[in-house]
């Protein structure tokens, strides 16, 4: 078995039962390989935890990567990039997290740290995309709208107001995106989005 295969794995395991409860004995028996090929991959549970939260970060990153892809305007790419958000709002996982901020405090601090870097950026890009195309604002400050969204995005998954199939709901979904939309586009802007807006939903 590939490491990478067994990362994957470990990492599905610590979501469904949480870090602490999968020892580095019942990862090499649920992945049916011997404890040391385990440790010929990874030093101990510590490293094999880290291992884990960057391969997640991964699969996070290479969600987004098409949006550097295509041929779509910011308000276009915005939606996008709501949809990603949005699935990785209900794989959210809180044992998981529990346990890493727990256990693993300087891992969890980096994964956050890094993940809420990659949002901002994200969303940074995407206001300037759109100043530039005469979507949004040009008067929007950049650094504070990016750091609400990245709020916003927070508190969907932490205030416990809206259940999962709240969140996937269409109707939900399409008045969290329209109360960002609208508060940041143009006349040109809004005149693109009310046009195309049956298109621009969850649906």
């Amino acid at each position: 078995m590939e490491k990478s295969d067994i990362i994957l794995k470990v990492c599905n395991l610590y979501k469904r039962f949480g870090i602490k409860s999968i020892t580095m004995d019942d990862a090499a028996r649920h992945l049916g390989i011997s404890k040391k090929t385990l440790y010929q991959n990874f030093s101990d549970k510590t490293e094999l935890v880290k291992e884990t939260v960057i391969q997640e970060f991964k699969l996070k990153e290479d969600s987004f990567a098409i949006l550097s892809q295509g041929d779509l305007n910011a308000i276009e790419e915005l939606l996008v990039y709501y949809k990603i958000q949005i699935r990785m709002i209900l794989d959210y996982k809180p044992n998981f997290v529990y346990d890493l901020k727990k256990y693993y405090p300087s891992i969890y601090d980096n994964y956050v740290s890094v993940k809420r870097e990659r949002i901002i950026n994200s969303v940074e890009k995407n206001l300037k995309k759109g100043i530039d195309e005469g979507y949004f604002r040009p008067e929007l400050d950049v650094s504070i709208i990016s750091r609400l969204t990245l709020m916003r995005i927070e508190g969907i998954i932490h205030s416990g107001l809206f259940t999962p199939d709240e969140i996937m709901s269409p109707d939900v979904f399409t008045e969290i995106f329209s109360y960002h939309v609208y508060g940041i586009v143009t006349d040109k802007g809004r005149n693109y989005f009310e046009n195309h807006k049956a298109q621009l939903t969850f649906r």
